[in-house]
């Protein structure tokens, strides 16, 4: 054997063992990720942070008062009395979860009977600095999962005052996070499902569903300015009252003025080429301990 063909034999081997060193690299790699970065989670227990769900119940009309006679006037201070009644308690554990992740700040409820599993999950928002989506593929523990949470985006303030909140969710093949939300393109479950709820630390917020609708896969809050009064209108009129879309239910006895705050949940349909919005209109915001 000549002394090329020798030293491109040897040139060989050297590229064969740095070929198979890389190899073992790039698998000790994917070993270790594997083992220190769980793929797979336990899903969240809602009965763990939440021990109650509330139904919503239409008021009593009001009764006329009874009319008493004038205690008579007296020098000493009179004793004052109050009939309201104490607040309940939030049913929803926020200080547990808030140390798991502080991007936790409220809690979705919707009831979806015996069908399906209800939607009963924690919503949380990523810091300003972070992107919009971070909790697309993130869990609340901030590790990678392709469910992610359920999330708004820093677009909306966290204390649902904006005209319009977007909710986030995936619709997963396995019925988790928003893929139930579909269920009420039948008209028999829209009729039958009226509202969902929204804790907060302080408040349980309950909405009507007003509208649930097929739209196409515009950014609603980039696309719509809703602190435009005519924008705002139009989108009550031609998205909710009246949409602009086949695939529609509608409460048709509701009326929503510029004065109504909306929740849309918002997640994707086939294959991602539209989205499937359910629209709450707010009836209630109660005060919790």
């Amino acid at each position: 054997m000549s002394n090329h063909e020798k030293r491109q034999n040897r040139g060989q081997r050297i590229w064969i063992i740095v070929l198979l060193l890389s190899l073992l690299l790039l698998i000790g790699g994917a070993a270790a990720y594997i083992f220190t970065h769980p793929w797979w989670v336990e899903p969240l227990d809602p009965s763990d942070y939440h021990t109650q769900t509330p139904t919503f119940t239409a008021p009593s009309p009001p009764t006329e008062a009874p009319t008493t006679e004038p205690l008579p006037e007296t020098e000493s201070q009179p004793i004052t009395t109050t009939t309201e009644a104490p607040l309940p308690d939030n049913p929803v554990d926020f200080a547990a979860l808030q140390e798991i992740n502080d991007d936790v700040y409220a809690w979705i409820y919707l009831p979806m009977g015996p069908e399906k599993p209800d939607i009963d999950l924690p919503m949380l928002q990523a810091k300003e600095g972070y992107d919009y989506n971070y909790y697309l593929h993130k869990d609340i523990n901030r590790n990678y999962l392709f469910a992610g949470c359920i999330y708004t985006q820093q677009l909306n303030a966290k204390d649902f005052q904006d005209r319009v909140t977007l909710v986030y969710g995936h619709n997963m093949l396995d019925g988790t996070m928003f893929s139930n939300l579909p269920c009420f393109r039948d008209s028999r479950f829209f009729d039958e499902h009226e509202f969902f709820y929204i804790y907060t630390p302080g408040h349980i917020l309950t909405y009507r569903i007003a509208a649930a609708i097929q739209f196409d896969t515009r950014h609603i809050l980039n696309c719509f300015d809703f602190s435009d009064d005519q924008v705002y209108e139009d989108w009550i009129n031609n998205y909710i009252l009246n949409p602009k879309t086949m695939v529609r239910n509608v409460r048709e006895d509701l009326e929503i003025t510029l004065e109504d705050k909306l929740v849309i949940l918002s997640t994707c349909l086939e294959h991602g080429a539209s989205r499937y919005l359910i629209e709450g209109v707010l009836i209630s915001d109660e005060l919790t301990n």
